[in-house]
C-alpha cells in the first residue's frame, strides 16, 4: 500500500508548517510540529472526521483544543493550584505560562497546548506506512516548568498505515527526579452530516470514577457500564478505571466508523459527549483526573527511565 508525505504552509495558519500523510486507503492526515503536535485533520474519503471546533487559530490564542490535542505533562484537571509529590511541591497559578484554567478556575488540560518547542527528529513514507516523529524538552528552559518541576523529555511519533493512525508517546526522566506520567489525548471526533442522536457508541468502559460537581474524582468506583447503540441525547463527561490493554472502543455514523484501541500504558479513559458541541471524545489517559491528588496509584520514570503509551485511531467503512 503507497503512503506519501507532504511538508507546507498551514492553510489557517501560513506561518506553521503542516505535515500531512496519506495512504491509498484514502486517509489524509495532518500534524502542525509547531502547535503541540496537534493532529489537526483527519480525512477519510475527503471528509473531515475529527471535530475541529475553532481549529488551530483558537487553539494557538486561548488554547481550544480540537482535533487530536496532547495534554501534557498532565491531561484534565487538577482539583488545586497548589500540588505536591513525595518531597515535591509546587504551585499551578492561573495566569502563569501554560495555564489554561476551566469554568471552576481549575487548572485544566495541562501546560502545553499550542506550544512551539518541538523538533521534528524523523519523518517519511514507504510503501507500507508515513510518520513524523519530533521531541519536547521539558526541563528549566521553558517557561513552564515551574508548574510541573520534573525535568523530562516527550517524543510524540504519529505513524500511518493504511486506514490506522498509531500514536506512540514516551517520557524519559532527564533529570535527578522521579517523573509522574500523567499525559493523556483527547481526539475529537464528528460526524457533522448526520444528526448527532443518530450516532452509534461502543465504548466498554466499565469502572466509572464517582465525580463531585466540579469534574473531580472523590475517589469512590462503581460499575456502571455505558449502553451500547445511539447516542441520543446523552451527555457525557466521565472518567473510567482499570482498562485493559488493547480496548477497543467505536463510534460510528452512516456509512463510517472511528475505532479506537488503547493498545498500550493507557489504563484510564474519559468519555465526553457535551451538550452544546456534537463531537465524541474517548480519550486515552496514562493517569487520572486530578492524577498527584493521591487518590490512585501513578506511574513514574526513574531518573533515565523511557515508559511509552500507545492508542490507534482506524477509520473504516461499515
Amino acid at each position: 500500500m503507497t503512503h506519501s508525505i507532504t511538508r507546507a504552509p498551514d492553510p489557517e495558519v501560513p506561518s506553521h508548517e503542516r505535515v500531512t500523510m496519506t495512504s491509498s486507503a484514502g486517509i489524509a492526515l495532518a500534524v502542525d510540529p509547531q502547535a503541540g503536535m496537534v493532529t489537526t485533520s483527519l480525512l477519510f474519503g475527503g471528509v473531515e472526521v475529527l471535530g475541529r471546533r475553532g481549529g488551530l487559530p483558537k487553539y494557538l490564542t486561548d488554547q481550544t483544543t480540537f482535533g487530536v490535542p496532547l495534554l501534557a505533562p498532565w491531561a484534565n484537571r487538577l482539583a488545586s493550584a497548589t500540588q505536591q509529590v513525595g518531597a515535591v511541591n509546587w504551585s499551578v497559578q492561573p495566569g502563569s505560562p501554560g495555564v489554561h484554567p476551566d469554568a471552576f478556575g481549575q487548572p485544566l488540560h495541562g501546560l502545553l497546548g499550542g506550544i512551539d518547542a518541538w523538533q521534528i527528529e524523523d519523518s517519511g513514507a514507504d510503501n507500507d506506512h508515513a510518520w513524523i516523529r519530533s521531541r519536547l524538552r521539558f526541563d528549566e528552559s521553558l517557561d513552564r516548568f515551574p508548574g510541573f518541576p520534573f525535568a523530562h523529555d516527550l517524543e510524540v511519533e504519529v505513524e500511518l498505515r493504511g486506514h490506522t493512525a498509531r500514536y506512540t508517546t514516551s517520557l524519559t526522566a532527564t533529570g535527578n527526579r522521579s517523573v509522574p506520567v500523567a499525559f493523556g489525548w483527547h481526539p475529537y471526533v464528528a460526524f457533522p452530516e448526520i444528526p448527532r442522536e443518530q450516532w452509534q457508541i461502543d465504548v466498554p468502559f466499565i469502572r466509572h470514577a464517582t465525580a463531585n460537581d466540579a469534574s473531580i474524582p472523590t475517589g469512590d468506583v462503581t460499575d456502571r457500564p455505558i449502553e451500547s447503540g445511539d447516542l441520543g441525547d446523552r451527555i457525557y463527561d466521565d472518567l473510567f478505571v482499570d482498562l485493559p490493554d488493547n480496548l477497543v472502543a467505536r463510534v460510528s455514523a452512516g456509512d463510517r466508523s472511528v475505532e479506537f484501541r488503547f493498545v498500550r500504558g493507557y489504563p484510564f479513559g474519559v468519555m465526553w459527549a457535551p451538550s452544546h458541541l456534537d463531537v465524541v471524545c474517548i480519550e486515552p489517559m496514562t493517569a487520572p483526573t486530578d492524577p498527584f491528588s493521591g487518590k490512585w496509584p501513578v506511574r513514574v520514570a526513574e531518573p533515565g527511565q523511557t515508559v511509552d503509551a500507545v492508542f490507534e485511531l482506524t477509520v473504516s467503512r461499515i
